[in-house]
């Protein structure tokens, strides 16, 4: 088989789990939260759950019965929206907010409160992208999102923005003066930053220039797993000085450090714990970078990361070393953690490696209630 026929396969497989609602995938789901306790199980279902990054809802289904979550941080401008594609989501997000019974539009802290009350998931309207907001009037372009329900927001993603830098570029470039004009509005507006996919330079001149704590919704500790997605001691260490909070992501490709042993969740909790004792228990929390509905990946999106992959990594990427071990649709998860849907496995995880029903009910969502209300209006 040539290399080119080899990366074909390798796309087929990666369609088969982000773009289809695989029976293989959630039967392992579900074979993983079997594996939850009794004891567990009541220290999650008393908790705020909070999933700080999902993308694609579109109904009530597995994914988000299993999760037991309060609320779920959902990407709804897509990456690369334009200001009318932006206006159009956020619309779409409100009519699924009135049309399922299940979820309920969440605009402030006490919104999540509500949810967990009635039994709801709340949705937060957020982007990984600022480049929809862009305007000469950036202010009032920023007060008219905030007014629409947009509550966090990325101020690069993976490549230059008008703002900052992307993790991706390689150059590393800073904070720009529009950015700096679109933080001061989003601080008096109420729509938190977020510093994943932002380059290094960039999150740490915004950690300085914030007046009030920026956070990493979804970045794993490079220390552990070197990837450029990642984030360093530094840039963790000034996230936490300033009271922001680092939520660990389930994506496997950042849960990996190159060797030939394939991510499970033992991988998470250890990037739990690594947080923990670099920073304390207060500045962690989860963000799974996960599918709120399963098979919803648009095929547009997961081609570009596929090829993203083959043209950096090759035959060191995660997904080639995967393939070629024949893992299957196994390549693309987690092993233990496939999405958001196993969060009550990360509870039963922490309360085996010794974490305190107080410390895992920080991280599983509590953590994150605090820095909404440090943001939000």
């Amino acid at each position: 088989m040539t290399e080119k026929q080899k990366w074909e396969d390798i796309f087929t497989l990666y369609k088969n789990y982000l773009c289809e609602d695989n029976p293989r995938v959630k039967e392992l789901a579900l074979s993983y939260n079997a594996e939850v306790s009794p004891e567990a199980r009541a220290i999650h279902d008393e908790a705020i759950v909070i999933d700080a990054c999902v993308w694609h809802l579109q109904n009530w289904n597995w994914h988000l019965a299993e999760a037991g979550a309060t609320a779920i941080l959902a990407t709804v401008p897509d990456t690369y929206d334009n200001t009318g594609e932006a206006l159009k989501h956020i619309i779409e997000y409100y009519a699924l907010c009135h049309e399922i019974d299940e979820v309920v539009l969440v605009e402030t802290a006490d919104d999540i409160y509500n949810a967990k009350a009635a039994g709801k998931v709340g949705v937060i309207i957020g982007a990984q992208s600022c480049d929809f907001i862009h305007n000469p009037d950036i202010e009032e372009s920023v007060e008219a999102f905030a007014r629409l329900g947009l509550r966090v927001m990325t101020i690069a993603y993976n490549h230059r923005s008008f703002a900052a830098d992307g993790c991706a570029t390689g150059t590393d470039s800073g904070l720009t003066k529009e950015g700096k004009r679109m933080i001061r509005a989003m601080e008096k507006h109420g729509i938190m930053v977020d510093l994943s996919h932002v380059g290094t330079r960039s999150t740490l001149e915004t950690m300085d220039f914030c007046q009030k704590p920026a956070v990493f919704t979804h970045s794993n500790a490079y220390q552990l797993y070197p990837h450029f997605r990642n984030v360093t001691d530094e840039q963790i260490k000034k996230c936490a000085e300033y009271g922001g909070v680092i939520g660990v992501s389930l994506y496997n490709v950042i849960t990996w450090d190159g060797s030939d042993k394939f991510p499970t969740i033992d991988n998470i909790i250890d990037n739990i714990a690594y947080y923990a004792d670099l920073v304390g228990i207060d500045h962690v929390g989860l963000g799974s970078d996960s599918g709120a509905n399963p098979g919803t990946y648009p095929h547009r999106s997961c081609a570009y990361f596929g090829k993203l992959t083959r043209d950096t990594l090759g035959k060191d990427s995660l997904m080639y070393k995967s393939y070629e071990a024949g893992r299957g649709v196994l390549g693309y998860f987690i092993e233990g953690c496939e999405s958001l849907a196993n969060f009550p496995n990360i509870t039963e995880r922490m309360l085996r490696r010794g974490f305190s029903k107080q410390d895992i009910q920080k991280v599983q969502g509590g953590n994150w209630v605090r820095i909404f209300k440090d943001w939000w209006l």
